[in-house]
C-alpha cells in the first residue's frame, strides 16, 4: 500500500475504499491541529545582504515519530519536504519532520484551513501576513541612502536606495508576535 493509499472502512458494509482528496485534507488538518507548529520566523536584517529590515517567513512544521504519517502529509500535499532528525535523548526514537515555508506554506494553509479547528487562528494570521507580503514592492518607500547608477551612455546619476516602510515592517511584526502569542504553551 502506498503512503497516499489510506483506506477507510465503511461502517455499514465493512468494505474498504480509498480516501477522497477532501478526506485526505481533513485527515492532514487533524494531524496538524494536534502536532503542527504554524508560525512566522523572523530573520535578522543582515547588512552583508544589503538588508536594513528584518525578514518574516511563514512556516509550517509537523514533527512525529511516525514516518508514515509525515510521508503521507508530504506526498499528499506535494509541497514542502520532510527529513529525519536524530533522537533528542539517548533512548529516544528519531523524529520525522515535515516543513513548508512562505508560498508553499500559504498554498497548504489554504487547502487545510476549512478543516482546522485548534490552529485556525494561527493559519489565518499567517495568511494575512502572506497577503501583505504579496504587496511588499509597493511598501518600499523609506529612503535609506543613495547609490550611483550609470545609464547606457556612461552618465552616472544618483538614485535613492529604498527599503520597506516602518508601517509595513510593523504589520509583519504584529503577525509574528500574534503567532508567538497563539503558540505559547499553557494558554
Amino acid at each position: 500500500m502506498l503512503m497516499t493509499d489510506i483506506r477507510v472502512i465503511m461502517p455499514q458494509t465493512t468494505k474498504e475504499r480509498l480516501m477522497t482528496k477532501r478526506e485526505q485534507l481533513a485527515y492532514i488538518a487533524g494531524l496538524m491541529d494536534g502536532e503542527a507548529y504554524f508560525g512566522v520566523k523572523k530573520s535578522k536584517a543582515y547588512k552583508c545582504q544589503g538588508r536594513v529590515t528584518p525578514g518574516y517567513h511563514a512556516r509550517i512544521q509537523v514533527r512525529m515519530v511516525d514516518e508514515q504519517a509525515i510521508a503521507f502529509i508530504a506526498t499528499t500535499l506535494g509541497e514542502g519536504w520532510y527529513y529525519k532528525e536524530k533522537p533528542h535523548s539517548a533512548k529516544g526514537r528519531p523524529l520525522y519532520c515535515y516543513q513548508a515555508s512562505d508560498a508553499a506554506a500559504e498554498r497548504i494553509l489554504r487547502q487545510v484551513l476549512p478543516f482546522l479547528t485548534v490552529k485556525k487562528e494561527q493559519a489565518e494570521t499567517i495568511l494575512r501576513l502572506r497577503k501583505l507580503q504579496a504587496t511588499s514592492q509597493r511598501h518600499k518607500t523609506k529612503v535609506v541612502g543613495e547609490k550611483p547608477f550609470p545609464n547606457r551612455y556612461g552618465t552616472v546619476r544618483m538614485v535613492a536606495v529604498k527599503c520597506l516602510s516602518d508601517e509595513y515592517v510593523g504589520q509583519c511584526e504584529e503577525a509574528y508576535l500574534a503567532c508567538k502569542r497563539l503558540n505559547k504553551v499553557g494558554i
